[in-house]
């Protein structure tokens, strides 16, 4: 199966970024594994026509060089989803878009490059209540929203939501790469 743009997760940066995507005519898959929070735009993305796959999460990529050429998945895992460019927007540790380790913090599907304190002590905030270190953790990006897979920029491979590194605008992140990929 091809498409235009293979979008790995189905939270608001995902469906934002889809249902753009979806409306500047680009053909496009969204592979959601949990719920969304955000029915409204994923309902809009759905009634235009976009493709989802709810209940499924990508379990390896194909590469050809630094491109990602083909992705699979657990539920159609015989079945190559081939893409011109992906959205990595799986976001943080509840979603499963990043897993800590007793030493690391790992995006688990790609292997991008995560940001993080190597200090595990430094990871929390003893105040429960405060801000958590952790919550900052996360892929650093390019300039223009490409992720980093051994220190070396992904060609068609992009990050958007809460898998960032830092704060970030969830649904500006997603747009950004929207204008980025409709030109």
């Amino acid at each position: 199966m091809r498409y235009d743009i293979i979008i790995i997760g189905g939270g608001l940066a995902g469906v934002t970024a889809g249902l753009q995507l979806h409306k500047a005519g680009k053909r496009c898959l969204i592979i959601s594994e949990g719920l969304s929070l955000h029915k409204t735009p994923k309902d809009e993305y759905i009634a235009a026509g976009g493709a989802f796959l709810p209940g499924d999460s990508v379990i390896s990529g194909e590469w050809d060089g630094n491109a990602l050429k083909a992705v699979r998945t657990r539920n159609l895992e015989g079945t190559r989803l081939e893409a011109d460019h992906f959205i990595l927007a799986s976001g943080k540790f509840f979603s499963r878009g990043l897993v800590a380790t007793m030493d690391a913090v790992i995006e688990p599907v790609f292997g991008c490059d995560v940001e993080f304190d190597s200090c595990r002590d430094k990871w929390y905030n003893d105040d429960f209540y405060a801000v958590q270190p952790f919550e900052r953790f996360g892929v650093k990006p390019t300039e223009d929203g490409r992720v980093f897979i051994g220190g070396v920029p992904a060609a068609n491979l992009w990050a958007a939501g809460e898998i960032l590194a830092g704060e970030t605008d969830i649904e500006q992140s997603a747009l950004k790469i929207v204008s980025i990929l409709v030109k």
